[in-house]
């Protein structure tokens, strides 16, 4: 993992995963990971412009987490910390 913290409180985080990691699509090499505020109120935006979820909210130690997918089908994961 690589972080890159310009301001405190604004980070930018790369993590990489093995090939035969599970936790994303094999055919997916890349995915884009945002934090948000507050998941609940950007579930209700993203219902209200019609962006379905492709993974419900999973809820974990290291926070809560959904997927929407991106134009072109890949998917994007959401976090609030």
């Amino acid at each position: 993992m690589t972080m890159i913290k310009p301001e405190s409180g604004n980070e930018t985080i790369f993590s990489f995963f093995t090939e035969d990691d599970s936790y994303f699509p094999i055919e997916q090499q890349v995915m884009l990971n945002f934090q948000v505020h507050n998941i609940n109120e950007t579930i209700k935006h993203l219902e209200q412009i019609g962006v379905p979820l492709e993974k419900k909210e999973e809820n974990s130690e290291f926070g809560k987490f959904i997927w929407i997918k991106d134009p072109e089908g890949r998917l994007i994961e959401l976090w609030e910390k």
